[in-house]
């Protein structure tokens, strides 16, 4: 369960309680134990980020936003279009995937690119990214994208550009 469920059951408790002639401290009390027993059935309100970027980024840039955002915000959920079976892309995303399989408390999840579809042929990249904000916004919480850009990149530029035309967060730093 989500902390947004966990809040949107409390509403409803509240309003059934509410609806019937009970004491207040009796209310508050149930209210109470209520969140407490909530609290062990949702998972953590972890940031979500995506990221995208270009195939020229540096390593260690890579590794040094992924530090400083964890530094600033612990432990957070990152979405990779990385194939870690075929080591593919390199450039940021491989150095993004390396970082975080370093560090303990980020889960990481991979989301490759369907090349192998034939239909999609070069738009299988700017499919995936598509498909990687979209996720992230539908499960809801906090979120944001890290986009290392390099000058003429048009797939992590165009991640990019996406995510803030649909209202994400984008942190975007030079490759």
């Amino acid at each position: 369960m989500t902390t947004e469920q966990k809040r949107r059951f409390e509403e409803i408790l509240e309003e059934i309680l509410g609806g019937y002639p009970i004491d207040q401290v009796i209310v508050n009390h149930v209210m109470a134990n209520f969140a407490a027993a909530m609290d062990s059935w949702c998972e953590p309100d972890l940031l979500t980020i995506v990221y995208t970027g270009s195939r020229l980024a540096d390593r260690q840039k890579v590794r040094e936003d992924l530090g400083q955002l964890y530094d600033r915000y612990g432990s957070f959920r990152l979405l990779i279009g990385y194939d870690r079976a075929k080591g593919k892309p390199g450039g940021g995303d491989r150095y993004a995937y390396e970082w975080a399989a370093a560090v303990p408390d980020v889960t990481v999840e991979l989301h490759p690119a369907p090349w192998h579809v034939p239909e999609l042929a070069r738009a299988a990249g700017p499919a995936r990214n598509g498909y990687m904000i979209g996720l992230t916004q539908g499960r809801g919480g906090r979120y944001g994208m890290l986009a290392h850009l390099f000058d003429g990149s048009t797939g992590s530029a165009g991640a990019a550009a996406f995510a803030r035309h649909v209202g994400m967060a984008v942190w975007g730093r030079p490759a």
